[in-house]
């Protein structure tokens, strides 16, 4: 019970990501170079909020096996700060410059670790950031331990030069995210240094990720409100993310044919009604890898993943409309048009070319 009062703030932190966690699971599929970041990131505070309790609580106590857990959890807390902070630099020079490419060649800002690392194990010899005494156990600050401050703080200086130096590049709103929000775990590192009982410090950066998730990360609905299919905005994302991981996809554009025509037979509501289970007929014929989004009116696109025979999807399509009740979608015609991603293609260069395929598609139809 005493743990729990004294680290409640930490328990408190570790539910908000847990929860979190759950919810980027459960309700995104559509995923993004920059929720894989910020899912690192949520990871590397996790473990700063478990390992920060565990130091002070295996601190001067002496039972087989104390003195190594304490210099161990010690030694994993130090390298963690500037694993969090080269992360949440990766994460604002993302949304920056939108480059995986740039990132992996930056080592995903681990420069920082990397010397932290060095001097941890010279620590190992002599007490630059910390000592663990061996006979009492009991933890006390290095002869350099300012130097981790300084590190850190180094990392997130760099950060504030990046999202000023390239404002233009992003709306304000994004900015004050950056500048003010990921200030917080500074903020609590000088609070700590005040008061070491206050442990805001790591339990800081959850309300980070919450903050970058909501704002950032779910700013719109993935979904398109009428077929509750995904949307543009979602497959624009997902076929982003495919591109940057040089995946094997392919798409395939739909549209049907005469929609015009029941809209202004039977009306908007008609029309709408076969725009919906149009939709639930897609999410049965292609397999849960498929992604199918509605571009908008009777235009729907679906990425699919290391699939290059489409014919088998499209035959199912006809099938499944064939056994619905309703007359008009038994009879319901579409076009559509597929391109495999060749390496070195842009997006607009892969739509083009999906939707000339597609056109041809329909006037072929016309032409029968």
């Amino acid at each position: 019970m005493e743990y729990f009062v004294q680290f409640q703030l930490n328990m408190f932190a570790m539910m908000i990501l847990a929860v979190l966690f759950i919810i980027m699971r459960a309700k995104s599929r559509v995923k993004s170079f920059s929720k894989r970041l910020l899912k690192m990131i949520m990871v590397g505070a996790a473990v700063a909020i478990v390992f920060e309790p565990l130091t002070w609580i295996f601190d001067r106590k002496l039972f087989f096996g104390a003195y190594f857990l304490e210099y161990s959890t010690n030694f994993i807390l130090f390298l963690i700060g500037p694993v969090l902070g080269g992360l949440m630099l990766s994460y604002v020079d993302y949304h920056l410059f939108r480059s995986p490419s740039r990132i992996y060649k930056r080592m995903f800002y681990q420069h920082m670790s990397l010397l932290t690392l060095l001097i941890l194990l010279v620590n190992l010899i002599y007490p630059v950031y910390f000592d663990v005494a061996p006979i009492t156990n009991r933890f006390s600050s290095g002869d350099f331990m300012d130097l981790h401050y300084v590190v850190l703080a180094s990392i997130y200086i760099a950060m504030f030069v990046m999202v000023i130096r390239h404002r233009t590049k992003v709306p304000s709103s994004v900015q004050l995210i950056f500048l003010i929000f990921f200030a917080l775990p500074i903020g609590g590192m000088i609070v700590q240094l005040f008061d070491s009982k206050l442990y805001f410090s790591w339990t800081s950066i959850a309300l980070v990720v919450l903050v970058a998730y909501t704002f950032l990360e779910s700013t719109t609905t993935e979904q398109d409100f009428l077929t509750k299919l995904y949307n543009r905005q979602s497959y624009e994302t997902y076929l982003q993310h495919l591109i940057e991981k040089k995946c094997s996809f392919g798409i395939v554009l739909i549209d049907l044919n005469d929609f015009k025509h029941i809209n202004d037979e039977y009306g908007h509501y008609k029309g709408d009604q076969i725009l919906i289970e149009f939709g639930r007929v897609l999410k049965e014929a292609f397999p849960n890898q498929a992604l199918a989004a509605r571009l908008g009116g009777d235009e729907f696109i679906v990425l699919v993943e290391n699939g290059s025979d489409i014919d088998p999807y499209v035959t199912s399509i006809h099938r499944l409309l064939e056994k619905r009740e309703d007359p008009l979608l038994k009879t319901l015609s579409f076009s559509y048009g597929f391109q495999d991603y060749q390496e070195g293609m842009s997006m607009d260069e892969l739509y083009t070319s999906v939707d000339k395929k597609m056109y041809s598609d329909k006037r072929a139809q016309r032409s029968m």
